[in-house]
């Protein structure tokens, strides 16, 4: 392969699954010219070029709730559909492989108009709005989990799973289940690549409650609830090594490897995470999810035994610090947990779709 275009854009779970598939073509074609095209105003620039990718910038921005701003939204993405139909004349790619979001509807429509080989790979059970629409004119569609509403022609479906950064594939291949370590109570709460504003409140409403029930935490908060959260901390006294405070987590892999378990929205990429490391979890589903994705998302994972879910709304009725000590204070459920969300995961989905990218290339 020469030249690939992966195309996304908005949050991490779109970006990172395109990352992941990106790793794994350069490492079995080093040469080979991976453009990442995304939008201009999303964090997507500074991950690709952070993973060494060329990155192209579109004037795009969702539509959809936007009131009167949705105009100027519509007009960007017009400008984006041309400047993509460019793209595909003097780039000349020969797939071009969009995982959602808006930033990553033009540059797929303009493959589609072009005749450029492409596809979409969907990371939710309930697919968006972007990958539902070209769905239908895209060669193939590769799906995280089964289309069990039919979105997509059953033709053109094929169930991959979604790719998981090789750090992390590594990561689940070395480690064997485990059960809590010894005493320990650490618990990694992550709310996605922005932070979760209601799992920040319901943790630091809990504090001195998870304190004195021994657990350890790292909390990645999100840039704009930093200060917020630290200050709870510090306003209690949590000062020492048992709670690490971060707006963002680089290294997820060790975060991962540190962790007993995971406190954390149901986003498509970290529940693929959490089963390629096997990680117990508490999900709690963001409610506001286009089509309630998250909750279904998290009901793969509780039906496996893998994960429990609390619902964002009861989280001001119920007692978080007990609810997450009922789970640590039984280490045969932990590591019994942990155990079925590996047998949940597919660590060589980028492998898979990098096998369907060749062939797509190929012909």
């Amino acid at each position: 392969m020469q030249r690939i275009v992966l195309t996304t854009g908005g949050t991490g779970g779109h970006i990172f699954p395109a990352l992941a598939v990106a790793e794994e073509i350069k490492r079995r074609h080093p040469d080979c010219d991976v453009l990442f095209v995304g939008g201009k105003h999303g964090r997507e620039r500074e991950f690709a070029e952070r993973a060494g990718l060329r990155f192209l910038g579109l004037p795009v921005r969702g539509v959809i709730g936007r009131g009167f701003r949705a105009v100027g939204a519509v007009f960007g993405l017009g400008l984006a559909v041309l400047r993509s139909w460019w793209l595909m004349l003097r780039f000349k790619p020969q797939v071009v492989l969009g995982f959602g979001g808006y930033a990553g509807f033009a540059p797929v429509l303009a493959a589609c108009l072009r005749g450029v080989p492409c596809a979409v790979h969907e990371q939710n059970s309930y697919p968006g709005s972007t990958n539902r629409l070209l769905g239908k004119w895209v060669n193939r569609v590769f799906t995280s989990f089964p289309d069990a509403h039919g979105f997509f022609d059953a033709a053109k479906v094929e169930m991959m799973g979604n790719p998981v950064r090789t750090a992390l594939v590594k990561q689940g291949a070395e480690l064997a289940p485990q059960s809590a370590q010894g005493n320990c109570k650490r618990l990694l709460i992550v709310g996605g690549s922005q932070g979760a504003h209601a799992i920040n409140k319901a943790v630091t409403g809990s504090l001195q409650s998870l304190r004195d029930k021994g657990f350890e935490l790292w909390h990645q908060t999100g840039e704009q609830d930093l200060n917020e959260v630290r200050a709870a901390y510090a306003q209690i006294g949590w000062k020492d090594e048992s709670a690490r405070i971060d707006a963002f987590i680089d290294n997820m892999a060790e975060a991962y490897a540190w962790a007993d378990a995971v406190l954390c929205r149901a986003g498509a990429t970290t529940v693929a995470e959490l089963t390629v490391v096997g990680k117990a979890s508490v999900l709690i589903p963001f409610p506001q999810a286009t089509h309630n994705h998250q909750l279904a998302n998290a009901q793969y994972l509780e039906r496996g035994g893998a994960a429990v879910i609390l619902m964002q709304n009861l989280l001001d009725e119920i007692d978080l610090a007990d609810s997450l000590y009922k789970i640590f204070e039984a280490p045969e459920r932990l590591s019994q947990m942990c155990e079925a969300a590996r047998s949940l995961g597919r660590p060589d989905a980028a492998k898979r779709l990098v096998d369907a990218i060749e062939e797509m290339a190929g012909n």
